[in-house]
């Protein structure tokens, strides 16, 4: 790295691990002080998003280091990429699979270095998280914090988030990000030597963040409070294209299907809420948009954001992408950042395509989202899409379609310690199954 003048004294380094818990303690901090924050993650997994959109191969130094100096980048709440807002993007399973040799990369770490200490310059102070910020990004800073947990721990954590769903599969994923971390050439994780190390949280507790770093205070020269959003609702322009795409899409969902809609009074106005409903073709994500003018976020399968029109395309209309088969907890925490940001999310809480009149068991995701984040989940029958477009069939066909909205369910009650225990996760998803069933009944015998 060049010789850089110091601009980070009054800046509070934190670096950790995955799964350390620095990113939670890092924005609490800034909250807590007033100082803008930066996740210097997202800004390699901003790099790696434009090269697979530019259609760069993420292992060709060159090009990417070329890319990284000419690229358009902000990060704050959001991520801005060319102008284009990639918050969503950046998370997806493919930016995941391709960042770890984007950030090995000592072309685009020493671009973003820049960038980073130039972003220290412009705001005076802030808090910064990541890799390398105490030992490399800012080694003048007067705060550096070093947030570390066990192994086991910190799988644990991630698993649990996950509903204790494949622990191996997680530890196995740490391991790797921590090897790929601690030894590449360029930049590697490491402790400074004059951080305060931090035990972050584990399984037994949850962040105190504002005990995490208390010898930030001394040192910090806190700006004025202000709000620090970490999620944001949608823009005009946003909801404006949203609404356009719904307008244009009634008239012939309604020509096609002759959608019967029941229950549209339960839909709550101004709170975030889960939509569930059953899922028996294609169609049902095109007919849950139909029930509300409200705009919906939504997960699709990660092969729809393969290429870059369709995840620009799905984007804009509020998808996000999720891989099947798999705990993907940074779909998980898609479904919280939206929710916190006020807007519902449709969320099928059977997974793949069913057959059949019976709700088969359903996965406990929407549950484990709806009490985390302390929001109702809303059940949808929808009956006779199975006749508009059954499996293995590729075109549609006018079919008879009726919609019926239960009522809001509410976790009850909501958890106080942060953790959701199992058995609030099971019961309230053996009870949206059953008022699944209701609504879907009900369907069926609307759509004849």
């Amino acid at each position: 790295m060049p010789h850089l003048k110091p601009v980070g004294k009054k800046v509070i380094a934190i670096d950790g691990p995955a799964g350390s818990g620095k990113s939670t303690v890092a924005r609490a901090v800034a909250a807590r002080l007033g100082m803008p924050y930066l996740d210097t993650g997202a800004m390699y997994r901003a790099v790696a998003f434009a090269a697979m959109r530019r259609g760069v191969d993420p292992e060709d130094a060159a090009d990417v280091a070329k890319l990284t100096v000419d690229l358009s980048l902000k990060v704050t709440d959001r991520v801005l990429v060319d102008g284009v807002d990639a918050t969503i993007e950046v998370r997806s399973p493919e930016v995941t699979r391709a960042v770890s040799v984007v950030a090995a990369n000592p072309g685009v770490r020493r671009e973003l270095v820049r960038r980073q200490r130039e972003w220290a310059e412009v705001n005076g102070s802030g808090v910064v998280e990541g890799r390398d910020i105490g030992t490399v990004v800012f080694p003048e800073a007067p705060v550096k914090i070093y947030m570390t947990a066990s192994d086991e721990e910190r799988a644990q954590r991630r698993s649990q988030e996950m509903l204790d769903m494949h622990y191996d599969d997680v530890a196995a994923d740490i391991a790797r990000r921590d090897h790929i971390d601690s030894t590449r050439p360029v930049a590697p994780l490491a402790i400074a030597p004059d951080a305060v190390v931090v035990e972050g949280p584990g399984v037994s507790s949850e962040p105190a963040p504002d005990q995490a770093a208390p010898e930030a205070e001394p040192e910090a020269e806190p700006a004025p409070p202000r709000d620090v959003a970490v999620v944001h609702p949608p823009t005009r322009g946003e909801l404006a294209w949203y609404h356009f795409a719904w307008t244009v899409m009634f008239p012939p969902c309604w020509l096609m299907w002759r959608a019967n809609v029941v229950g549209r009074e339960n839909l709550p106005q101004t709170v975030p809420y889960i939509l569930a409903p059953v899922h028996r073709s294609y169609i049902d994500t095109l007919l849950a948009a139909y029930v509300t003018t409200r705009r919906l976020r939504f997960m699709a399968k990660e092969e729809v954001f393969s290429r870059a029109w369709s995840a620009r395309l799905f984007g804009s209309l509020g998808g996000f992408p999720v891989r099947r088969g798999t705990p993907d907890r940074e779909a998980l925490v898609m479904c919280e950042r939206a929710l916190a940001g006020g807007e519902p999310v449709v969320l099928f809480p059977e997974g793949t395509r069913r057959s059949g009149p019976v709700v088969e068991p359903l996965f406990a995701g929407p549950a484990f989202v709806a009490l985390r984040a302390n929001v109702p989940i809303v059940p949808v029958g929808i009956g006779g899409s199975d006749r508009s477009m059954p499996p293995g069939v590729k075109w549609v066909r006018p079919a008879r379609v009726a919609l019926v909205i239960g009522k809001p369910i509410w976790p009850s009650p909501p958890p106080t310690s942060g953790r959701v225990p199992r058995s609030a996760v099971t019961a309230l998803t053996e009870r949206l199954r059953t008022e699944m069933q209701t609504v879907f009944d009900q369907a069926r015998d609307l759509a004849g």
